[in-house]
């Protein structure tokens, strides 16, 4: 995951430097001018002497006359109050200053979260590949279902639904139709996706299962075994790094990788299980080295989504009713997933 400091707090302190406007007394500026350098709105109201800067989502309440403003919720700052000279509302710059540095470490705030800037989706299989084939009854009963067709279904879902949620995310498919990408195609696709500061990406493959046994049944979702060993630090990322170090700094990652992979299983599991655990068995998380898991270099999961030998669970993958019930699932294990590690700072816990 890659996670470097952004916009130091000083550069912008920098950009919010106000320039006084001419014939305004020396230490005052107009609260418009300083409204329009922290591009906020402003809000008066003469009668009662009250009034707010509103910047994005950070609001600043004040009253004419007294030195204390109001900023977010329950916080205050002492500086000079704003004062109305009858033809234009002033603020000291004593007032300036302490209000900048409250919006430049609200930026700064921001700006160190950590965000999911990408998720892709990788439904298996396709084109000359089938993957698990269902084949019941006969005549006007016959069904005949590949795995390809049922998680493309899905995968596709899920995928339009994350793009309208976030559009300002990257949502991204390994395969849109009946082609097949190769296993290395799909996960070189995920792992070369640019990442900016404290930016990750998510790798959901979704699969249908079969097995001899034609009374299995149910979903489940892996992970990869935290005992398998891999190489996941970015060898051009760790250039100059002393190479004693590397291994602890992989090892870190790696288990950090572990930890979010876990969470995304669980998360999608039981989401999964709210929708369709009355018509199919919640097998539960496993551990695995599906080659997709073991070589994407992020956290990363995969789905089954049910048994296509099994005759009745392939019935319910053949409706169009049962897979929207599987894409909500697996959208909400996901959209679950992403608020919690958006919106608390430092590695997710299992």
């Amino acid at each position: 995951m890659t996670r470097r400091l952004r916009l130091s707090a000083i550069l912008l302190l920098a950009s919010f430097s106000v320039v006084f406007p001419q014939g305004t007394p020396a230490g005052w500026t107009d609260v418009m001018a300083v409204a329009s350098v922290w591009k906020a709105t402003v809000a008066y109201d003469a009668l009662t002497g009250t009034g707010h800067f509103l910047r994005g989502a950070d609001l600043v309440r004040f009253k004419r006359d007294y030195p204390v403003y109001s900023v977010g919720s329950g916080l205050s700052l002492r500086a000079p109050a704003v004062r109305d000279t009858g033809a234009r509302l002033e603020m000291s710059s004593e007032a300036v200053a302490a209000i900048t540095r409250w919006f430049t470490e609200r930026d700064a705030e921001r700006a160190s979260r950590f965000s999911i800037a990408a998720i892709l989706i990788d439904p298996g299989h396709g084109g000359k590949d089938s993957g698990a084939i269902g084949e019941f009854g006969t005549g006007k009963d016959r069904l005949r279902i590949l795995e390809k067709d049922v998680v493309l279904a899905v995968g596709a879902d899920v995928y339009a639904r994350l793009q309208a949620r976030w559009p300002d995310k990257r949502i991204l498919m390994t395969r849109t139709g009946d082609t097949f990408p190769t296993l290395d195609a799909r996960v070189d696709k995920a792992n070369e996706v640019p990442l900016e500061a404290n930016e990750a990406i998510i790798y959901v493959s979704i699969h249908a299962n079969a097995s001899f046994n034609k009374a299995a049944s149910g979903f489940e979702v892996w992970y990869l075994n935290p005992e398998y060993r891999r190489t996941v630090v970015d060898s051009k990322k760790a250039e100059g790094v002393d190479k004693n170090v590397l291994p602890i700094l992989n090892a870190m990652l790696e288990e950090e990788y572990t930890t979010e992979s876990v969470f995304l299983a669980r998360s999608i599991l039981g989401s999964m299980k709210k929708n369709i655990g009355a018509v199919s068995i919640d097998r539960g998380i496993r551990e695995e080295e599906w080659f997709v898991v073991r070589n994407a270099k992020m956290p990363s999961v995969l789905v089954e989504v049910g048994f296509v030998t099994n005759e009745a669970e392939a019935r319910l993958l053949s409706d169009r009713e049962h897979l929207r019930k599987l894409g909500d699932g697996i959208y909400n294990g996901v959209v679950d997933f992403v608020d919690y590690f958006e919106h608390r700072k430092g590695p997710t816990a299992p």
